[in-house]
């Protein structure tokens, strides 16, 4: 995998093409507004109409009093600002330096080192991100979940927060002749999946404007022991999500550090493999 940093994007190249473009210069946060497959085929959506804020593979967290999700200047509008990116030191991939503050300059709320790296695992057709942070609270705060979180049949509201991906929107499709969800490697229903704390959550589906049957998959992997849970929702729009404070928020004193590690797999899939 070549890296090519550049002063507003990072390109992430395989055999000579881009497969995934991380972006340096939003106001708000830094993210992937592109994870293609192998052979090319986009599995992200940066910015619909419905949600401006939702930008391909992205971060993000709301305290009580800061919100780095949502986006909305003066507005308790929290960003993540960049204070270095640099080569992964001999791995294919970036670290950065990033403080979390509001948008005015104050609310210093987490410092942060974020490590990226790439690589093509030929036996999965894939392009797999191992995406690895840890944030240090300048405060105490209190992560809070979102007031839209997404209510169960038994009564449990889970959070979208963490890391989170706008997927095509062709893979919203009901059934699962065109696209569907793995919990595992298996299928599973969206909402049977969302609440859940298991080690991996998928989406596969057609790639948008192919006539022929092109098949490709996004899947997320958490480190074992993590145990954060899932946001998984196929209806209104295809989104999957997990972070610390999907199930429940809590309290964070000054000091206390946050490590956590994801695995991204960006694959081309075989077309006979999908559900009929």
């Amino acid at each position: 995998m070549d890296i090519s940093i550049q002063e507003t994007v990072v390109h992430f190249i395989h055999e000579g093409r881009i497969v995934g473009e991380y972006v340096l210069d939003d106001r708000f946060k830094p993210h992937f507004r592109s994870l293609k497959t192998p052979s090319g085929h986009e599995t992200t959506l940066v910015s619909p109409g419905d949600h401006r804020h939702h930008k391909g593979l992205m971060y993000g967290l709301r305290c009580g009093d800061l919100n780095f999700w949502e986006e909305t200047p003066g507005r308790q509008c929290g960003i993540q600002s960049i204070l270095k990116t640099g080569p992964a030191p001999d791995r294919d991939g970036i670290q950065q330096d990033l403080l979390w503050r509001d948008d005015q300059g104050g609310l210093e709320t987490y410092r942060e080192q974020r490590q990226i790296l790439a690589r093509h695992d030929a036996a999965k057709s894939a392009i797999v991100y191992r995406w690895r942070t840890c944030r240090e609270s300048l405060r105490d705060h209190t992560l809070v979940k979102s007031p839209w979180s997404l209510e169960l049949p038994d009564g449990r509201k889970i959070n979208y927060h963490g890391l989170g991906i706008r997927l095509p929107w062709m893979w919203r499709f009901p059934g699962g002749r065109f696209c569907g969800v793995e919990a595992d490697g298996a299928p599973v229903d969206p909402l049977d999946a969302c609440g859940t704390s298991g080690p991996s959550i998928g989406f596969w589906g057609q790639v948008d404007g192919q006539w022929e049957r092109t098949v490709a998959s996004v899947t997320i992997r958490q480190e074992a022991g993590q145990g954060f849970c899932w946001f998984v929702l196929k209806g209104d729009f295809p989104y999957l999500a997990l972070g610390p404070s999907n199930a429940e928020g809590f309290a964070v004193k000054a000091g206390q550090l946050f490590r956590e590690t994801y695995h991204v797999e960006v694959a081309d899939r075989d077309p006979g493999l999908a559900e009929s």
